[in-house]
């Protein structure tokens, strides 16, 4: 485990898919200059193409895959008094056309993703040298992305001796696999199937073609909102994790200690290493006397030493892992039950309106 290295530590063996999504985010940060600020109007621009794109994409595969449908019934003679064995060559031929159809759609949607995550990066103000290799830090944020636009689950290896799957076992973990792979490659497909079903009677009077297309454009229109969402996080990783590091510069070794305590329990309350996160413990773990490789989360022994601490380091602790959580997405669910028990330990009052505040600056481009 090298400290110096934190892309390494969170993708040690990236397949194939991924090492392409790589190069190819690092070839388009060759072909553009970096900025040296995040554009919020430039950012909500391109946001808007990239969504509009994959809402385009919905629309023509839904149109004509539902279009096709109704083609085959109203070809068919008298389509209902036929049987099953009858009408097997028509669905065949169909499905052949879905599948094709579908096919193309997803790898436009991939290729899409890809120069959208690549774009928003850069818009984003990560910054990269364009004829130099990347840094580590850099390196972290592009494995990061790229894993997002292709939709990969979270890595489940150990990142600096935190386990992110330390509270999913057995069956649960195997379930949220196989949940991923269905969701990377037959999420539209089977919307397509689901919708015919449904939706039967309806392409019986020719309005299939009319519905499906607005369906498919959603559903897309909300992954690449995702998917931008998530690129833009992590692409501001690298900065706001060098602004943390700097505010902790005049604290205790053990003050740190806790907070890279709780950046760990939050890896694993996440169940996803994050990206931000695997940098900001790499940080804190290089900044301590000993520098240790790994890291031993001790919960309960770490909020019994929160509830120890005294003004200022409490309070530094505090603001350090409330921006910890905003790095690793929004303020709800697991996340907002990690803030909740740590200022409960503390006995400071959680104010939501201040977190939210630093999420809006933090989505506005501004420092934290």
């Amino acid at each position: 485990m090298s400290l110096t290295r934190p892309d390494t530590e969170y993708a040690p063996d990236p397949d194939l898919p991924q090492r392409w999504a790589s190069r190819y985010i690092r070839h388009y940060f060759r072909r553009h200059p970096a900025f040296e600020a995040p554009n919020p109007q430039t950012l909500k621009q391109a946001r808007r193409w990239i969504i509009a794109w994959a809402a385009v994409a919905g629309i023509i595969s839904g149109s004509l895959i539902g279009g096709a449908e109704w083609w085959m019934r109203g070809f068919a003679d008298d389509w209902e008094a036929m049987s099953l064995k009858e009408q097997l060559p028509y669905w065949a031929g169909y499905m052949a056309f879905a599948g094709f159809i579908t096919v193309l759609e997803i790898g436009f949607l991939y290729w899409n993703a890809l120069r959208g995550v690549s774009k928003i990066s850069r818009l984003a103000g990560l910054r990269y040298g364009q004829g130099e290799p990347l840094s580590p830090e850099i390196q972290l944020t592009v494995h990061g992305v790229s894993r997002v636009a292709l939709e990969y689950p979270s890595p489940g290896s150990l990142i600096y001796g935190v386990d992110p799957h330390a509270y999913l076992h057995g069956w649960k973990l195997t379930f949220k696999a196989l949940l991923y792979r269905l969701k990377i490659s037959l999420s539209s497909f089977i919307l397509r199937l689901v919708l015919r079903r449904l939706l039967g009677r309806l392409t019986l009077r020719g309005f299939l073609p009319v519905l499906t297309g607005p369906l498919y454009a959603v559903w897309n229109a909300w992954i690449a909102a995702r998917i931008t969402q998530e690129a833009y996080l992590q692409a501001r990783g690298p900065e706001l994790v060098q602004h943390i590091m700097e505010t902790l510069a005049n604290s205790d070794a053990h003050t740190r200690y806790l907070v890279a305590q709780g950046v760990g329990e939050l890896m694993m309350r996440n169940q996803h290493p994050h990206p931000n996160l695997v940098l900001l413990l790499a940080r804190l773990l290089d900044s301590l006397p000993d520098k240790p490789t790994a890291l031993e989360v001790d919960w309960p022994t770490a909020l019994h030493d929160y509830a120890q601490l005294t003004d200022p380091n409490r309070q530094t602790l505090l603001d350090t892992l409330t921006q910890a959580t905003l790095l690793s997405g929004s303020y709800r669910g697991s996340r907002k039950h990690f803030l909740n028990d740590v200022f409960a330990t503390c006995q400071t009052p959680l104010q939501k309106e201040k977190v939210a505040s630093l999420q809006r600056r933090l989505l506005s481009g501004q420092k934290l």
